[in-house]
């Protein structure tokens, strides 16, 4: 189990009934990673673009909140939130689970390396829209030594 669980785009917009992933176990499986870190040390990621400057971004709705834990990114990295970097800062290594492997997830994993964590990824608990395109993205994980856990469903 690594320090904290990075929980990155589970919202409504993103995950909620007419969206882009529709798949129902993708919550489920994110659920009971949740379920198996202490609720502090479950932090969630919300991405709000550049022009929803006046929108409030919702965790999805059947996504169990433990932890009020919650930062807000505008860019694809979760370290663009400098308030996450600092709560972070005594942690050795971070989980990261989401949407989607190949955008924020990617991203944010490649920041968490270049910034000296040990990182994990748990594929069953991970929404990837292009799954061709994936495949490039775990050999780079692989290459960067990334814990992978699980499959690709």
């Amino acid at each position: 189990m690594a320090d904290y669980l990075l929980v990155i785009d589970m919202q409504e917009d993103y995950i909620g009934e007419g969206c882009p992933y529709p798949d129902p176990t993708l919550v489920q499986t994110v659920n009971e990673k949740i379920l198996s870190y202490p609720s502090q040390r479950v932090f969630y990621v919300t991405n709000r673009f550049l022009w929803e400057w006046q929108s409030h971004k919702q965790i999805a709705k059947n996504l169990l909140k433990v932890s009020h834990c919650v930062y807000e990114k505008r860019l694809p990295s979760c370290f663009s939130n400098t308030d996450l970097k600092k709560q972070l800062s005594t942690a050795s290594s971070l989980e990261f689970v989401g949407v989607d492997g190949n955008g924020c997830v990617h991203f944010s994993v490649l920041s968490a390396i270049k910034l000296g964590y040990q990182v994990s990824c748990d594929l069953d608990c991970i929404g990837i829209l292009n799954k061709a395109k994936f495949a490039k993205t775990l050999q780079k994980w692989k290459k960067r030594e990334v814990e992978i856990k699980g499959e690709l469903s």
